[in-house]
């Protein structure tokens, strides 16, 4: 993307996946996904493009507007993964809360799981943020490790480390050897 290039080039393209994002569709509700065609081709665009933004080996920064993502109607299985990209090549997330409440709701998904430790452990969050992160991160975790089978248990212990690391220390686990 020759945009990124520029001397102005990351916040330009910051500028530029702020606007898709809000002429994207968004959720009324947790989990709502609109039914008409038009809103489907849309989304799918919105997915292209921010496919081709991470693709695009952008500079730091230019991606700090993906957290506009946060709240359109993408389905998880496409945001999921593209917001834990977005949060591992640019960490300040000025919606951070709102990303973690989403990411939140999937304990089964490994995305959400390193999409939350990224959140808490690359961003340079404001104190509010940190609290509301740290309280839907936490919440991830548990889901996640009251599964009968946990299905991601390396993404569990990196969520677990980065809460202990953001204070969560009643979340460390001791190990004792015996003789």
């Amino acid at each position: 993307m020759e945009l990124a290039a520029a001397p102005d080039g990351s916040p330009a393209a910051s500028r530029l996946l702020a606007a898709l994002a809000a002429r994207t569709p968004h959720r009324t509700g947790s989990g709502d996904t609109p039914p008409d065609p038009a809103a489907h081709r849309a989304l799918a665009a919105a997915a292209r493009w921010w496919t081709a933004a991470l693709d695009a080996a952008l500079p730091p920064g230019a991606l700090a507007a993906a957290d506009d993502f946060a709240d359109t109607a993408l389905d998880d299985t496409v945001w999921l993964p593209l917001a834990r990209r977005s949060a591992a090549h640019t960490p300040a997330q000025t919606r951070a809360g709102d990303i973690a409440e989403r990411a939140a709701a999937h304990p089964r998904d490994n995305d959400a799981l390193l999409l939350a430790a990224h959140l808490l452990t690359r961003s340079a969050l404001a104190p509010w943020h940190e609290i509301e992160v740290r309280a839907h991160a936490r919440t991830l975790l548990l889901a996640a490790e009251a599964q009968p089978a946990p299905e991601h248990p390396a993404a569990n212990e990196q969520l677990r480390r980065a809460l202990v690391e953001a204070g969560e220390a009643d979340l460390a686990r001791t190990t004792s050897t015996t003789s």
